[in-house]
């Protein structure tokens, strides 16, 4: 293994996520731009940023109606100062916004509001090659457990399909801990993003009890379909630009809320 490769590529892509009451991880997925000018996205998970978004109800003026509405706070992204390679010596605070998030799919991404460069973004896997990948592949997972900077963990992925809520997820058993939702599970030998840490496997056995060694990931499939059904599809095909997915989703809300308006 490549530990210079490892801190440059995987570890470094890794961030702590913190609301005003509670946080995790998160990691940078595209980050483009000039100097100044740079957009940078932060996958992690909706549960992690959930008492950041409230539901609330207001007058519409355009319906002449009370509407639902969601609230979205600022959450804050740290990026950590490394020396001698790997040793972290504080971190750099980050206001971003929540642009989307699932609460069934429990992703969401944010966009940093700072627009200087980055030190690492995730590679990843490429999209439609799932089925390439074998149990007993190697991975690498990396996330701010505990609320401490990037914990690294190796293991392989033991379970495809594994169905928890109707949703799939890939079992592994490379060690995870609460506050590593939302960081990455990476091929250890590609350094490839295949992955989000979401859940820790729980027995009933003489009461429940956490088991860190066996950790679900939402799987990249996911991660992808998330992406194509909020529109940010520019992230992973360059055939779509920020500005023209941004129109995109314009668009879309005011012909739902036309349509809302002429059907009440």
């Amino acid at each position: 293994m490549n530990l210079d490769r490892v801190h440059a590529e995987i570890l470094k892509a890794c961030v702590r996520v913190r609301t005003n009451r509670a946080g995790g991880s998160g990691t940078v997925i595209y980050s483009q731009g000039e100097p100044g000018q740079v957009s940078t996205y932060v996958l992690t998970n909706q549960h992690v940023i959930d008492d950041a978004v409230r539901v609330v109800e207001k007058w519409d003026p355009v319906l002449q109606k009370n509407t639902k509405r969601d609230e979205r706070d600022l959450v804050e992204v740290h990026f950590f100062n490394y020396r001698w390679s790997s040793r972290v010596v504080g971190a750099n605070a980050i206001e971003a916004e929540i642009m989307a998030y699932d609460k069934d799919e429990d992703l969401a991404l944010l966009k940093l509001r700072g627009t200087d460069p980055v030190p690492a973004v995730a590679k990843l896997y490429p999209r439609g090659e799932e089925s390439k990948l074998m149990v007993g592949v190697p991975i690498l997972t990396v996330g701010c457990g505990l609320g401490e900077p990037p914990v690294l963990t190796q293991g392989v992925i033991s379970v495809f399909g594994r169905e928890i809520d109707s949703r799939e997820y890939w079992l592994c058993t490379a060690p995870s801990i609460y506050g590593n939702s939302g960081g990455g599970t990476f091929l250890a030998e590609s350094h490839e993003f295949v992955g989000v840490p979401s859940r820790i496997a729980v027995t009933g056995f003489l009461g429940s009890a956490a088991v860190p060694h066996l950790s679900y990931s939402i799987p990249i499939t996911r991660v992808y379909h998330f992406l194509e059904r909020q529109m940010f599809r520019f992230i992973y095909d360059p055939a779509f630009t920020e500005e023209g997915e941004a129109e995109t989703r314009r668009r879309i809300l005011e012909a739902d809320k036309q349509h809302r308006k002429e059907h009440p």
